[in-house]
């Protein structure tokens, strides 16, 4: 395991606090546009310098159905995906019942006040956003509304790690290339959710994230797909076919 330099906390923060190591999950419909908000966030992570990685789970299936995203942060560089998670995003009334199985005792559970979630587990801590409410007045087209709806959940954690949102829009302006009226949109989002939640809530969760060094360096951040495909085509490799 490469050294890794010590976690750089916010001068006068003394609270006991778990930091950039812990793990989150984002149950979502299919097909919602989660994956990019997701991807958002991991990207945010890893240019912090966070040791950090994002596995997709889904079933092979239609639009609609149940997908989950899991994000594993560890300061010691251990990117195995973990059995839980300390902090679950909960955007699915589907499967919500079986998520809130799999936290973490003592963990957080941020999800849309749409979705009756707060009375399945006394042991952990709910953060209910309201996203139809935030979103109204961003006129968003009813076939935009899942899409930018799930950027609530990310300026929620924003808000809840002490994520800066300007790491948030620098991540947001890579993944979106091109495309500066949807990143304004989606910021907008992101912003809205995160200034109502810190007028609606204390924070007082244990998880933080803190930008690190010593680790990310020399590295980079790829999807699987990305890297199979730069791997076919090194090899070279002609011809690549698979569903999706």
């Amino acid at each position: 395991m490469e050294p890794v330099e010590a976690v750089r906390m916010p001068a006068g923060e003394a609270r006991d606090l778990t930091v950039n190591d812990f793990a989150l999950t984002v149950a979502s419909p299919n097909g919602t546009g989660s994956q990019t908000s997701n991807l958002v966030l991991l990207r945010t992570l890893f240019d912090m310098g966070i040791p950090v990685t994002g596995k997709n789970l889904f079933p092979s299936n239609i639009q609609g159905l149940p997908t989950w995203f899991t994000i594993r942060l560890s300061r010691a560089g251990y990117l195995a995906r973990k059995d839980g998670a300390e902090i679950l995003v909960c955007m699915n009334p589907a499967t919500a019942a079986d998520d809130m199985a799999g936290m973490e005792a003592g963990g957080i559970v941020l999800h849309d006040a749409a979705i009756p979630v707060a009375a399945v587990r006394p042991d952990v801590t709910y953060y209910a956003l309201p996203i139809r409410d935030l979103i109204k007045p961003l006129g968003v087209s009813a076939a935009l509304r899942p899409y930018v709806s799930n950027m609530a959940y990310v300026g929620a954690l924003a808000w809840m790690l002490d994520i800066p949102l300007a790491r948030i829009r620098q991540a947001l302006s890579g993944q979106l290339s091109g495309k500066a009226k949807a990143v304004q949109l989606n910021m907008q989002m992101i912003t809205a959710a995160h200034e109502w939640c810190g007028t609606a809530y204390d924070n007082a969760g244990p998880y933080r994230v803190a930008p690190m060094s010593g680790y990310n360096e020399g590295r980079i951040l790829v999807e699987g797909n990305t890297a199979a495909a730069l791997g076919c085509a090194f090899g070279g490799v002609n011809l690549v076919s698979w569903y999706p």
